[in-house]
């Protein structure tokens, strides 16, 4: 009996998780069942899925573009490749992060927002966060969630402590050698980027501009106390994982990201 509701559980699981699939494929959505929707109709739904006031049958068309907009990325991530029970590990995933607008929301404003995703699916299949419902559903999952976040989470801000050094040591100079040619030339509209369009990770573009370089509130002390303060966050990242915090490690790690990026970023219209 219990093998047999197991599977009940398992095979609307993935119905679910294909239907949410389907929601900017189909006009018939309306149709399919929802994660968390109270569907009357169903009584084997109703037995399976738990209320869940954060799903959201309605999503807007935005949304589901930009939560779809990560499937691929998941997939490699979850190395879905060659396993069934990763792909469904990445399907189930990305079915309840699309019928959650708040969700979406929270993750499409990180800079890293598939590790942001997975970070938060590790944590929510370990009980720790998120609503009962997304927990038990991702939580036969916990162990793929885990493993490729603490990989990712770790690779990434180990590469980026690097690139926040190089910049320190080798670009940092530089722009404080070309503000000093500048102010002692007064050709400040001459003075070339000489840091342009670098990646942080992969995902954040970093934009210097002539202005920036040869504006009198460039600072290099106060780079260095932001340089600072990205190591720290990248750091108390690391730690944060170490104790299997992994979705407050990814916030950390988003921190450190925006405060990077904000280096660059024009000062002036």
């Amino acid at each position: 009996m219990i093998k047999s509701i197991t599977g009940k559980i398992k095979i609307v699981g993935i119905i679910a998780s294909l239907a949410a699939l389907a929601l900017v494929l189909s006009p018939t959505f309306s149709l399919l069942q929802i994660p968390g929707k109270n569907n009357t109709d169903n009584p084997v739904n109703d037995a399976t899925f738990l209320n869940d006031d954060t799903v959201v049958e309605n999503v807007s068309d935005d949304d589901l573009t930009a939560c779809s907009s990560l499937n691929n990325r998941v997939d490699e991530i979850l190395a879905t490749t060659g396993s069934i029970d990763r792909k469904l590990a990445s399907d189930t995933l990305i079915a309840e992060f699309c019928s959650r607008p708040v969700l979406i929301h929270e993750i499409m404003s990180a800079d890293s927002k598939a590790l942001s995703l997975v970070a938060y699916a590790c944590d929510a299949s370990n009980r720790k966060i998120g609503t009962l419902a997304i927990q038990e559903s991702l939580a036969d999952y916990k162990t793929i969630y885990c493993d490729s976040a603490r990989k990712l989470i770790v690779n990434e801000t180990n590469t980026f402590l690097a690139s926040v050094e190089q910049f320190r040591t080798e670009y940092l100079p530089l722009f404080q050698a070309g503000l000093e040619d500048s102010g002692s030339e007064n050709t400040g509209n001459d003075t070339s980027p000489q840091y342009a369009n670098s990646t942080v990770d992969g995902n954040s573009n970093i934009t210097s501009t002539q202005d920036r370089l040869s504006s009198t509130d460039f600072n290099a002390t106060s780079m260095e106390i932001t340089l600072d303060k990205v190591t720290q966050s990248l750091k108390e990242c690391l730690r944060l994982v170490d104790v299997g915090q992994y979705y407050p490690a990814a916030k950390s790690f988003d921190n450190a990201s925006k405060k990077f990026v904000g280096l660059f970023q024009e000062t002036h219209s």
